[in-house]
Formats: structure tokens, sequence, C-alpha cells
């Protein structure tokens, strides 16, 4: 249920707009910037997730898929694993359109991912679209936000 909120919310945020959703183009400087820092730093998540770690909650990327006649949807593939250039997961929510299932395994492309998360003990590593969103919140909506998570977000 807390996955679906925090989806909904970053598909509002970002993929429902009256314009195209920005493909790293300049059409949001600042969503550009948090998706190459993600990027950039792709090479420190799949290192990490390489090496087990006890109080490890959360795995996952943030793809783009493009239904037809629709604006593109940010989607995160949890229980990401990786492999050769290829990353394992499960969808995070559904995509109808294009018979994507919440749950179903898919895989990812390395060069398809948009950003990553870890949840590490209790902590937020990554995500750096979702620091963006969180960044953009209202004072309220913020607070209602962080406390909606069993993770902490810090700077």
């Amino acid at each position: 249920m807390m996955r679906r909120l925090i989806l909904a919310f970053c598909l509002l945020t970002f993929a429902c707009t009256s314009t195209p959703a920005p493909t790293m183009t300049g059409t949001d400087v600042e969503l550009d910037a948090a998706m190459q820092q993600a990027h950039d730093s792709l090479d420190t998540f799949i290192q990490t997730i390489a090496t087990p770690h006890a109080d490890r909650t959360l795995v996952a990327v943030k793809v783009r898929f493009y239904p037809p006649g629709e604006l593109p949807q940010d989607i995160w593939v949890d229980d990401a694993t990786y492999a050769a250039g290829i990353f394992h997961g499960s969808m995070g929510d559904d995509i109808p359109s294009l018979r994507l299932e919440f749950g179903e395994k898919i895989t990812v492309d390395q060069q398809d991912v948009l950003d990553w998360m870890i949840v590490e003990d209790g902590k937020l590593i990554g995500g750096y679209t979702i620091r963006l969103a969180m960044k953009r919140m209202s004072p309220e909506e913020r607070e209602r936000f962080l406390q909606s998570l069993d993770y902490v977000i810090e700077d």
C-alpha cells in the first residue's frame, strides 16, 4: 500500500502534466539533473546491491514506459537485481495499456534506468527524483509524505 502511495505521488508529480514528460533534454532542468545524478551513480547502486545486507528492505529502479496514446509513465521496478547489464524486478504498478500488472516480473536494460533507490538501515539511499519531488512539496505535503514513509530521507 505504501509503495502505491509513493508511486501515485511520483506519477502525479512527474507524469501527469500538460506537457510531455521530460526526457533529459531540458524540459525540466531540475529533473534532468536528478536523473543525471542517478545515472552517474548507477555503478555505486550495482555494487551496493551485489552485497547482501541484513537490514535492506527495498531495492528499486525507476523506468519510463510509453503506453500508446498516453503520457509516459515513470514506474518503480521493485526487488531489483542486476546481471550483465540487465536489471530484473517486479512492476511497482499496473499499466493496463501495456498489459503490465503490479508485481509482474520484467527485465530492464541498464541504459533505461532513470533513478534508483535502496532502503537500508531505515534510510533512503539514492532516490534522486523522490528527493526532488519532496523539495517541490509544500511544507504540509512534505510533512504528510514523510509521515507516510517507513524510512527516513536524510540530506
